[in-house]
């Protein structure tokens, strides 16, 4: 795969209003203070990660994640792609129009490129596509907008990627029994209960050159959906393992290089036991260094692909330890850990239905830290 530039980023998460700001959090061990919602048919809370502050409208906080992204740059679009990721695209919206006119509606149901349509029209990009592939959403936009980069067919692509906080996925996770009780985040603890939800917006300008300062180098990466089962993937860990040795194939990288692997880790049950069993069938006795990141964003579901990332490859040189990790069923960090900034790393995104995704990524010494 031709490497591809992640040239600038911004992020909004429950852990600050921006990228830098939510970078300092995670580098002082922070956590955001959740908010709950109640599950109806248990009558029982949840906790749910907001992003606190910004009364914006979905459209507001669009135009402000561009604004951030392309610094001010937005004369000329004619040639960038734009890619929204996302799973609740416009479910908020039509949520919102239900409540107000006591029901939903079938004429209230709109197409899913509705968004997209009109950040395009607004902004006058060259063409717009959205993607939902469920919690790999954001992942396969950064793949998608790479392989059309190097094939030419644009010069710049925008990905944007994004999660609201949605009834129909708080309670359907709930319904699932997937979201956590205690509230406590602890992906691959022997005692993990469950997911913390979170809100997020984020986008990344790629381009196939570095420019002057570039958040990460995209080199490789690899997604394929697992049909063995209709929900989830297999727990041996196999296809997982596959996806990653085909990320660093597609990438001219061996195993043996990767110093850090940003695991997925939702803390359930079946997909925590299928990542760290693939993450042992390809690393073996040689693990390197391991992070989550969930436990500081909660799990922003379509957008956690781009918003991870962004808080990963901004915060190579100093990730926080957890307090669980002498018990954790990997060897996770209990300290705080870095990495050299151009050092390869491979970052995992595993979808509900069995959409699986890895990136190989290099840091850029000269971009942002």
């Amino acid at each position: 795969m031709t490497p591809i530039y992640l040239q600038r980023g911004a992020l909004h998460s429950a852990l600050g209003p921006d990228l830098r700001t939510a970078s300092r959090a995670l580098q002082q061990g922070s956590r955001p203070v959740p908010s709950s919602f109640e599950l109806h048919e248990l009558q029982q809370p949840r906790a749910y990660l907001r992003v606190s502050g910004s009364q914006e409208s979905l459209d507001q906080r669009f135009d402000r994640l561009i604004l951030e992204t392309l610094e001010q740059d937005t004369s000329d679009l004619h040639d960038c792609l734009l890619i929204i990721a996302s799973t609740s695209l416009d479910i908020n919206d039509l949520e919102t129009l239900a409540a107000t006119q006591g029901g939903f509606q079938a004429e209230h149901s709109t197409s899913l490129d509705l968004l997209a349509a009109a950040l395009q029209q607004r902004w006058s990009f060259a063409d717009a596509f959205t993607l939902n592939t469920a919690c790999t959403s954001a992942a396969n936009a950064l793949l998608y907008g790479a392989r059309m980069l190097a094939a030419g067919l644009y010069r710049r692509v925008l990905v944007l990627a994004f999660e609201t906080p949605s009834a129909i996925a708080q309670q359907g996770f709930g319904a699932l029994d997937l979201t956590s009780p205690s509230g406590d985040y602890r992906p691959f603890h022997p005692q993990r209960d469950g997911l913390v939800l979170g809100e997020a917006y984020a986008a990344a300008l790629l381009s196939p050159a570095p420019g002057d300062a570039p958040l990460a180098k995209l080199l490789g990466g690899f997604s394929a959906c697992d049909t063995s089962n209709l929900t989830t993937t297999r727990e041996d860990g196999s296809h997982i393992d596959w996806v990653m040795r085909e990320a660093l194939r597609s990438a001219g990288i061996g195993a043996d290089e990767i110093e850090l692997v940003k695991l997925h880790g939702t803390a359930t049950g079946a997909n925590d036991r299928a990542e760290s069993n693939g993450v042992r069938l390809l690393f073996a006795d040689r693990l390197p260094r391991l992070c989550v990141l969930k436990p500081w964003l909660g799990h922003s579901l379509g957008a956690c692909g781009l918003s991870e990332t962004l808080l990963l490859m901004n915060n190579l040189a100093c990730l926080p330890g957890l307090d669980y990790a002498g018990e954790a069923i990997l060897p996770l960090a209990s300290e705080a850990t870095g990495m050299a900034a151009d050092g390869l790393l491979l970052a995992n995104f595993f979808g509900f239905g069995g959409n699986n995704a890895s990136l190989v990524l290099q840091g850029c010494p000269g971009g942002e830290r």
